[in-house]
């Protein structure tokens, strides 16, 4: 029992480092942490080492190179801390959306959100029957419309806070154009999650409508509770308003994950809901911030590498090219023209579309999340993990090189 647990630690430790040296690596590079994290733990999955995880999440064993670096009591000490990670990240998400100040802007946002989802969703409808068609790509878990739905939220999903990082570095968080993207990529990945929801509820109008029942049961107590939570934060110290607020979303991400399939929506809906209650949202980004991004986060990272392998797509690597420059393509013209319509000028509309286009991990997070179910295969995860990783890398060049604006 001891030596399982000393192996599972290794096997985080190792998974961690891995992840530190190519968030590393990629600032030296001017490219996001994030795309340098998950780039380095591919090299600690399959793609590198051979062999297959078998099995998803809970109970996984290994076959192969990785078995011996992550038997399954380390595959499920990592599967753990990354849905841990996942859920506080999420938390964060939430926390960087605040459409309070933008409401001057309300149509701009509604505009750009639709023109991507819309966008992305008619590229996701014209090649999911031709892949379901081939074979390989969509689960049995999936009919047709399950199968659209899947690809339409893991490409339509925006990586927020990694959109947030870069801007940020570029000096274009604090500007209007800045804030308005932060909102628009909010209100994208949320859509998304609820699509994935949907999709993982089955993909039909009575998945639908039950989704939405929970959903809008759970964001009633979410608002009560909260609603409480400042009451109680005016009354205690902050730190314990913070673990109450930390609890409460850890409860909401492993509760979505039972009623709704996904563990994504609840922390997200927490996070917007408790942004702007006063000290708790940024006690939580001030202490955790750094601890999620750069040690629980790549541990997700790790776990979702360890169900990646880049060799299964050698054999589709235009499918997968194909697919992924496509989305690239339609969202950079879809945002950029709704940017422009909306009133901004060529550089700010190149921002918007820098900016909309990267799936960073949510788009990994979501194509996790269907494989768990049974929507998608390994494969599928695989060029889905690829797009994410692409778009992340394709956002620091596309918005230019740090300090230069």
């Amino acid at each position: 029992m001891l030596a399982d647990g000393l192996l599972a630690l290794a096997g985080v430790a190792l998974v961690v480092a891995v992840a530190y040296a190519g968030a590393e690596l990629a600032t030296r590079l001017r490219q996001p942490r994030i795309a340098g994290q998950f780039a380095a733990v591919v090299l600690v999955g399959p793609t590198v080492l051979g062999g297959r995880i078998e099995g998803v999440v809970s109970g996984a064993s290994g076959k192969g190179a990785v078995d011996a670096l992550f038997p399954a009591t380390s595959v499920d000490v990592i599967a753990f801390l990354g849905t841990l990670g996942l859920i506080l990240y999420m938390l964060l998400v939430g926390l960087t959306i605040d459409p309070r100040p933008l409401v001057r802007r309300a149509g701009t946002i509604a505009w750009l959100t639709f023109a991507v989802t819309a966008a992305t969703a008619v590229v996701s409808l014209l090649v999911a029957g031709p892949l379901r068609d081939a074979g390989g790509w969509s689960g049995p878990g999936a009919d047709a419309t399950a199968f659209a739905l899947v690809l339409t939220a893991a490409l339509a999903a925006n990586g927020v806070p990694v959109v947030a990082r870069i801007l940020e570095e570029r000096a274009l968080l604090q500007t209007e154009v800045g804030a308005i993207v932060i909102a628009a990529a909010g209100v994208i990945t949320t859509i998304a999650l609820i699509v994935a929801g949907v999709a993982i509820k089955g993909g039909d109008a009575s998945a639908a409508e039950r989704f939405a029942v929970i959903l809008a049961g759970a964001a009633i107590v979410f608002a009560a509770v909260l609603a409480l939570t400042r009451v109680y934060e005016q009354r205690v110290a902050p730190a314990a308003a913070v673990v109450v607020l930390l609890a409460f979303a850890i409860a909401a991400g492993f509760a979505g994950r039972s009623l709704l399939g996904t563990a994504l929506v609840g922390p997200l809906v927490v996070g917007i809901l408790a942004n702007g209650a006063g000290s708790s949202a940024a006690t939580i980004e001030r202490r955790l911030g750094w601890t999620v991004r750069e040690a629980l986060l790549p541990i997700f990272l790790g776990f979702a590498a360890l169900h990646t392998d880049l060799r299964e797509l050698r054999s589709e690597l235009l499918v997968v090219g194909g697919l992924i420059v496509a989305v690239t393509v339609v969202k950079l013209a879809a945002s950029y023209g709704a940017a422009l319509v909306s009133g901004f000028g060529r550089a700010d509309a190149a921002v918007v579309a820098a900016s909309l286009q990267c799936g960073g991990v949510m788009t990994i997070a979501v194509s996790l999340a269907v494989l768990d179910d049974g929507l998608i295969t390994t494969r599928m995860h695989s060029a889905l993990t690829l797009a994410g990783l692409l778009t992340t890398i394709v956002a620091g060049p596309l918005l230019g090189r740090p300090d230069t604006r």
